[in-house]
């Protein structure tokens, strides 16, 4: 199992002029510790107009940052609104940040979740696959040739130009999807690309998509990739906390996850999900469990390292890659981050070493 950590940069109200500095900050400072603390990823989500739910509007600049902060932990795009940006700003983004972290790119596309973002930014969400699928394929041919011979689609006619900085991670770095839902799973595979889920769902709902996934990845046929090389990987993320007292931890997990998963009152949180159900049925899926419940069903990562670690066995006998958590998220406070960050470090990951 690896260990990733993932953030959108929170900031529920009440704010006062320093909070959202204060919040940037304290996210560069949470992944240099997460590097000591043996964290092999960092990813970060593409957020736009979000206020209280996700700040991260220029995701490619925090990262940026961090290349220059860290030497070893995985760097991710987790993911890029690829309907959203012309394909020549994607690579030479994704190129910039492998060059920057000399090699420590992950490069996740996704299409976005909510109308009201991609709309917002002046695209059609009801095409947004087709067009994600468009940019992606020709961002990938951007970083096999050196000078990119031009790419005519149904939404994009892109003329042959020399696209620079060249990645370092040669044809290009590792390639992955977001999964809101379960049929992504095996449209992941089918591509070759590593997939990032949610513990939404338990992993009793989960482990069939993860079965499909693997199933589809390594039957279908290399040549119909999206990449040059399959990315077997899988990945989920959930909300979090490690205390060294147990009851502490899943308590705050399970308040950070019904924060998140829409017991809010941020004034946009209606919008945020036009998939699964939509923002009701996720939050009645999580008010309907008590906080044990919650963390019985390893959907909220809480508690002491050792009802961490025994969670985080759940997600692996499943086929689970990489447990990523979401530390920093509804009311959890920048101590409590790097507290969790501390002990996952010293007394799970260990526990999970290959």
């Amino acid at each position: 199992m690896k260990f990733g950590l993932m953030t959108q940069i929170q900031m529920p109200r009440p704010w006062d002029e320093t909070t959202e500095r204060q919040a940037f900050w304290n996210g560069l400072d949470q992944v240099v510790a997460a590097e000591d603390a043996g964290f092999g990823h960092f990813w970060i989500t593409e957020q736009h107009f979000f206020i209280e739910i996700g700040h991260c509007s220029s995701p490619e600049m925090v990262l940026a940052a961090l290349s220059q902060r860290t030497k070893r932990i995985r760097l991710g795009f987790g993911v890029i609104l690829m309907p959203c940006h012309n394909p020549f700003m994607i690579a030479e983004r994704v190129a910039t940040l492998d060059v920057l972290s000399n090699g420590r790119a992950e490069f996740g596309a996704g299409r976005g979740t909510s109308p009201y973002m991609v709309g917002g930014l002046g695209f059609d969400p009801s095409i947004g696959r087709e067009v994600g699928r468009e940019a992606l394929e020709a961002v990938v041919m951007m970083f096999e040739h050196e000078l990119f011979p031009g790419y005519k689609g149904t939404h994009f006619d892109l003329p042959s130009r020399h696209v620079v900085p060249r990645p370092i991670q040669r044809p290009h770095p590792p390639l992955w999807v977001a999964a809101s839902n379960f049929e992504t799973y095996e449209h992941a595979g089918r591509q070759g690309m590593g997939v990032i889920g949610v513990t939404r769902n338990t992993p009793a709902e989960t482990k069939p998509s993860i079965a499909a996934y693997r199933a589809a990845i390594r039957s279908a046929d290399p040549s119909r990739f999206v990449g040059k090389f399959a990315n077997e990987s899988t990945a989920v993320f959930a909300i979090a906390c490690c205390d060294a007292d147990d009851r502490v931890g899943r308590d705050i997990a399970c308040a950070a996850a019904r924060w998140y998963y829409g017991d809010n009152d941020a004034e946009l949180n209606r919008l945020r999900f036009s998939t699964g159900g939509g923002v009701n049925k996720i939050s009645d899926k999580i008010a309907g469990r008590t906080n044990d419940e919650l963390i019985a069903d390893a959907m909220a990562i809480g508690g002491n390292p050792e009802t961490i670690c025994r969670q985080v066995e759940k997600w692996a006998e499943i086929g689970v890659d990489q447990l990523v958590f979401m530390l920093q998220a509804g009311n959890t406070t920048h101590d409590q981050v790097m507290r969790s960050i501390e002990l996952i470090g010293e007394k799970v990951i260990p526990r999970f070493a290959n």
